[in-house]
């Protein structure tokens, strides 16, 4: 019997270790969530045979562009709403904003943060979901760049001024120019050669002391006369980026030191260009189109800061007005890498190797409640170490229910039989009545009461026997009176056999739960430290990997809680009922056989 139920245990242990290890590696392949029916890859290709970027970059913000060809607009609600964006561990949301959703033209203009761009690689990639017709927009423009951008203008308004992008709200304060021009991206702004400009506020946002790098998409049509692409200058200081004939330039005035950089730049006309400028105190002013450095050059000061408004397309006076299309200007307030001018101006293009789209997947998980999805997106989050914990907490879950279920049938069977047996010996004043008693096999009293009388019997033979030394009945009742104690004891051990598990799980399980949960905690913090940003969609999927581990814990100890609550409960009243039937029994048989020499 003890065999029997040796094998069931360690069949149960191998069980749910394999479930557990199953739940672990299956994780990878899991579904973000539920709730959204459909999605798709987008895989991320930074070698010589795609961006060819050579430089890793964080937080950067890439554009995706979604159209008939890609995308399935049929499957997604009408205004976009449902679209969301999954880090590559399907796991992490992603910080994003629609700059054009256009179901009737099928096309979607998209801006997603990538919290990494790895360099040379076309292993990382991204997920779009969208099919849930439940959910409203989640898009969080500002959070889509980083704190170093301190403008975006995507110039796509109907009327108006253009409006800033980023958290900073460095909105246009006066436009004079053409909106809904068709531009490299959606659509963009036409200055026309007369004054035409786009002014902002200064602002403490607007502090390029630490760096300065404006960007912008530009087509010319005509050559210029001294065109301001950006103009930022109160009489004293200024800094101006424009363009003469055809030819870029960088001017930067700071007190009584002037650098103007060699007009060697060329822009051709009549197609878009992707135009960056940058400034930082080692290296000075760099040029660049189309995402290629044309031009560096020392200045010898401090980066200016004019007090006064900046100026696009003219100077704030009206003049030196430039003739031509812009779209998608940027400012930051950092010296951007060369490998991000160049991811910027791939990533813009309109036939960009960065991006590669795959075909789209299905799911039939829509109709889950929120609290499946939620242990499921728990379950994912759930780290190597984390998993190694929950197994061994889910190995001690299998025992305790094995052993407790073990116990309860035996006690059941046990009480039965032994109330039986009571029936049985209460019946008769004959001590040996009950000796006949058949089909009682999980009766302890009965196993008490066979070994007792045993003893007796061998007493009484040890009386009577020829050439055996006699001895008289208080000798015979002291040994039977032993008997009884040492078969109840038996059967006490057999009764609580297993129940140190129990008290096991009660103690260590919160512990070894706790455990995993400082574990994880550690390990999530570090990830934080390594990545150097801190935010709660980077910490709560780690958090709530860790906090899985408590959870587990405890559904090991309480349930064991009860469990040996309960068989303690029932062995003491078993163990009651054995001292009255000792009692009894010995009475009698002190009775029957106590007075015989």
């Amino acid at each position: 019997m003890q065999g029997k139920w040796f094998h069931r245990i360690v069949a149960a242990m191998l069980f749910a270790s394999l479930l557990t290890l199953v739940a672990g590696v299956g994780r990878a392949g899991a579904w973000w969530d539920g709730k959204w029916k459909y999605r798709k890859k987008i895989v991320l290709d930074t070698t010589a045979e795609g961006a060819d970027i050579k430089e890793a970059l964080t937080d950067f913000p890439v554009l995706l562009r979604l159209h008939s060809g890609n995308f399935t607009f049929a499957n997604a609600k009408s205004d976009g709403s449902d679209i969301r964006f999954v880090g590559s561990d399907d796991k992490t949301p992603l910080k994003y904003h629609i700059e054009k959703y256009d179901p009737a033209a099928e096309m979607v203009l998209v801006w997603v943060k990538l919290p990494r761009l790895p360099s040379a690689s076309n292993q990382d990639f991204i997920w779009v979901y969208y099919g849930n017709g439940k959910v409203s927009s989640g898009g969080d423009p500002g959070g889509t760049y980083d704190t170093a951008q301190v403008a975006v203008y995507h110039l796509d308004e109907k009327e108006g001024s253009p409006r800033d992008a980023t958290a900073y709200g460095n909105h246009g304060k006066e436009f004079t120019g053409k909106l809904g021009t068709p531009a490299a991206i959606g659509t963009g702004i036409t200055f026309k050669g007369e004054g035409d400009r786009l002014v902002i506020a200064k602002s403490p946002s607007l502090n390029f002391s630490k760096g300065f790098t404006f960007s912008a998409w530009v087509r010319m049509s005509r050559p210029q006369q001294d065109g301001r692409l950006f103009s930022w200058d109160d009489g004293k200081q200024s800094v101006v980026v424009a363009v003469e004939g055809t030819k870029l330039s960088c001017a930067l005035s700071e007190q009584k030191k002037k650098t103007v950089t060699d007009k060697t730049v060329d822009l051709p006309l009549s197609r878009w260009v992707h135009v960056a400028v940058t400034w930082d105190a080692a290296k000075g002013v760099t040029i660049f189109t189309d995402g290629r450095e044309r031009l560096s050059q020392k200045h010898g000061a401090a980066f200016p800061e004019p007090a006064a408004d900046i100026s696009f397309g003219a100077s704030i006076e009206r003049m030196h007005s430039f003739a031509g299309d812009v779209d998608e200007i940027g400012l930051s307030a950092v010296s951007r890498s060369p490998a991000w001018v160049r991811a910027a101006a791939v990533d813009q293009g309109p036939e960009t190797p960065l991006l590669s789209y795959l075909e789209e997947e299905g799911s039939s998980g829509g109709g889950e409640s929120l609290t499946i999805h939620l242990l499921v997106v728990t379950a994912r989050a759930i780290t190597l170490d984390g998993w190694i914990i929950i197994g061994v907490i889910v190995v001690m879950i299998a025992l305790t229910w094995i052993v407790f279920f073990n116990k309860f049938i035996g006690l059941r069977r046990l009480k039965r039989d032994n109330a039986a047996f009571a029936d049985a010996f209460g019946a008769s004043d004959d001590v040996r009545a009950a000796e006949e008693v058949e089909g009682l096999a999980d009766s302890s009293l009965l196993r008490v009461y066979g070994a007792g009388l045993e003893e007796l019997d061998r007493g009484l033979d040890r009386m009577g026997g020829s050439g055996k030394k006699k001895i008289g009945p208080a000798q015979i009742i002291t040994a039977f009176k032993a008997a009884l104690d040492r078969a109840a004891m038996q059967e006490s051990k057999r009764n609580t056999a297993g129940l140190l598990l129990f008290t096991l799980s009660i103690s260590g399980g919160p512990f070894m739960g706790l455990f995993g949960t400082v574990w994880g905690v550690i390990n999530t913090f570090a990830g934080v430290a390594e990545a150097g940003e801190a935010n709660l969609a980077a910490i709560a999927p780690g958090v709530a990997s860790a906090l899985a581990c408590t959870l587990m814990g405890l559904l090991l100890a309480i349930p064991a809680l009860f469990q040996y609550s309960y068989l303690s409960a029932e062995i003491k009243a078993i163990t009651a009922d054995m001292n009255l039937f000792l009692g009894d029994f010995l009475n009698r048989v002190e009775e029957e056989y106590g007075g015989k020499g």
